[in-house]
């Protein structure tokens, strides 16, 4: 059982957990002027949107582990568990059985709603997952962009199907409609920082696995540009981050949000200190570092959300 859970990365489940519920009663919800599930999405459909995020994600981290079942060999021997604890042929089957009960949550919850179409949603979220695993994963950035994209929209999906909720229920969605450009703003801000932290992870990670990659013919960035280039790349981006940083202080100083103005000094000064490691690191330990403090700023970041409740 513990294999198990560890298989299906049961910490990354849980951050998306959080993160899901955090956009809806500590984003939109308080944007909005909204009681949880007053309005919009109530409980059943936000536990089936849960749900079949989840399933989806998971079916992601089995086709994952397939995939790099060689490359992993070299960059992390023994860690890997598809071919010791778990046979490739009941990954397989794993896979396919969560990505159908995500495709069948994701149809019902969209049922519910009122608009089955709504299911593509999901079904292009598992085909893309698929395309990643098998085609762009090895690709210089387009992986890495496409994992970037799922990560933010963890957050931005929420907002999108209580829109659609909120769209269903005339009298509702014009009293709330004035506050959507800040609903808007929001959401865009906490899933643009998703997207680019979740970037700067990917390609650190690909300098962290640049020898089995390498071996592998996995033609990531650090492979086709090399190390050095790709170290760069990453730094750039940090920079970049950082100015959005400190653009979305400035957003919320004049929205009087103060709590989250001085909570975004921590993540500036994460993101300082993502730069500084990046301009000294060298190794794949180094990159490894990295990439943990990019893991904390990006639980950081999900956290401040629940702040945006304190304003109001």
């Amino acid at each position: 059982m513990i294999a198990f859970f560890k298989l299906i990365r049961w910490p990354n489940i849980l951050i998306i957990w959080i993160t899901m519920c955090l956009a809806l009663f500590g984003v939109i919800n308080p944007v909005l002027s909204l009681q949880p599930f007053e309005a919009g999405l109530n409980l059943t459909e936000f536990l089936l949107l849960i749900g079949a995020t989840t399933f989806i994600a998971i079916a992601g981290y089995l086709l994952n582990d397939l995939h790099d079942i060689n490359p992993d060999s070299v960059n992390k021997p023994g860690k890997n568990l598809v071919g010791r604890s778990f046979a490739v042929h009941k990954i397989q089957l794993f896979y396919w059985v969560f990505t159908v009960l995500g495709v069948l949550a994701g149809t019902y919850f969209s049922y519910l709603l009122g608009r089955t179409s709504y299911s593509l949603v999901f079904v292009l979220s598992a085909g893309l997952l698929w395309f990643y695993s098998k085609r762009y994963q090895c690709q210089p950035l387009v992986g890495n962009l496409v994992v970037a994209f799922l990560s933010a929209l963890t957050i931005a999906i929420v907002w999108l199907f209580s829109f659609f909720a909120l769209a269903e229920q005339p009298d509702v969605f014009v009293s709330v409609q004035p506050f959507f450009s800040q609903a808007n703003l929001l959401i865009l801000i906490f899933s643009g920082f998703a997207f680019i932290t979740s970037l700067i992870r990917e390609i650190v990670k690909d300098m962290q696995d640049f020898k089995g990659d390498d071996r592998f013919g996995c033609r990531t960035l650090a492979v086709v540009a090399g190390v050095q280039k790709a170290k760069r790349w990453a730094m750039l981006i940090t920079v970049m981050a950082l100015i959005l940083a400190l653009r979305s202080q400035v957003y919320f100083y004049h929205i009087e949000f103060r709590w989250l103005f001085w909570f975004f000094l921590l993540i500036d000064a994460l993101f300082v200190a993502v730069l500084l490691a990046l301009a000294k690191a060298g190794s794949a330990s180094e990159f490894k570092k990295i990439s943990g403090l990019l893991k904390v700023l990006m639980v950081a970041g999900i956290l401040s959300m629940a702040l945006v409740y304190l304003e109001f």
